[in-house]
C-alpha cells in the first residue's frame, strides 16, 4: 500500500500532520451524507480534512472529497450539483494527482472532538516507509493535543519522548543522509 495522505491541523500558525487519534468526534463524511470514493492510492479513504485550532476551539477548515468520475461529469455538464456542506458549495477541481474532487474551503465548522491528537511536523525522510500512515516517532516535532467537546484543554510537547524512542529502535545510520548502500557488481565496479 502506498503511504497515505494524513489529515492536517493548523496550530500556532504551523501546519501539522495528524499522526494519531485517540478519541471520538472527528469529521466522518458518511455521517454528513457523503460517499467518498478512493481518489488515489495515497488516499484510500477518499477524503482529507484540514482542521484548525481557532481561539482554543477545534474547527474543520477544509474538506476534500474525492468524487467518482461519473459524479464529476454530471456536475460539469449541468446534470447535477455538488452536495453542500453546512451551506457551503464546493469548488470542483482535480487534485494535484489529477483525480476529481470537491473542495470545501473556509468552513471553520466546530468539531466536537473529545480525546487526544498526536500532531507532527518535520518528517525525517530517511524513516519513510511506503506503507500506510507514518508513525509519530518519525517526526522531529510532536505535540499531544487534548480536547474536550472540541475545546483544547492541554498541549504537551512529546518531541523529546519521540527522540528517545528513535534512539532505542532505529540503528544510528538510518538517521544520517551520508549513509548509502553501494552496489558492486560481480567485477567489483
Amino acid at each position: 500500500m502506498t503511504g497515505q495522505i494524513s489529515d492536517q491541523l493548523i496550530y500556532k500558525s504551523q501546519i501539522f500532520c495528524i499522526a494519531s487519534v485517540d478519541g471520538v468526534g472527528l469529521f466522518e463524511p458518511t455521517q454528513h451524507g457523503f460517499s467518498p470514493q478512493w481518489g488515489t492510492t495515497a488516499c484510500w479513504r477518499g477524503y482529507c480534512c484540514t482542521y484548525k485550532v481557532i481561539k482554543q476551539t477545534l474547527c474543520l477548515k477544509e474538506l476534500i472529497i474525492y468524487l467518482s468520475l461519473k459524479e464529476k461529469l454530471m456536475i460539469k455538464h449541468g446534470r447535477g450539483r455538488a452536495k453542500d456542506f453546512i451551506g457551503v458549495f464546493p469548488s470542483l477541481r482535480d487534485t494535484p494527482v489529477g483525480h476529481p474532487s470537491a473542495i470545501y474551503d473556509d468552513l471553520n465548522h466546530l468539531v466536537e472532538f473529545t480525546g487526544s491528537l498526536l500532531v507532527v511536523n518535520n518528517f525525517i525522510n530517511n524513516l519513510y516507509v511506503h506503507l500506510g500512515f507514518q508513525a509519530a516517532y518519525k517526526y522531529e516535532e510532536v505535540h499531544e493535543l487534548i480536547f474536550e467537546s472540541g475545546y483544547l484543554m492541554q498541549s504537551i510537547d512529546r518531541s523529546e519522548e519521540m527522540a528517545q524512542i528513535r534512539k532505542k529502535i532505529i540503528p544510528p545510520f538510518y538517521l544520517y543522509d551520508q549513509w548509502h548502500l553501494t552496489w558492486k557488481g560481480k567485477n567489483g565496479s
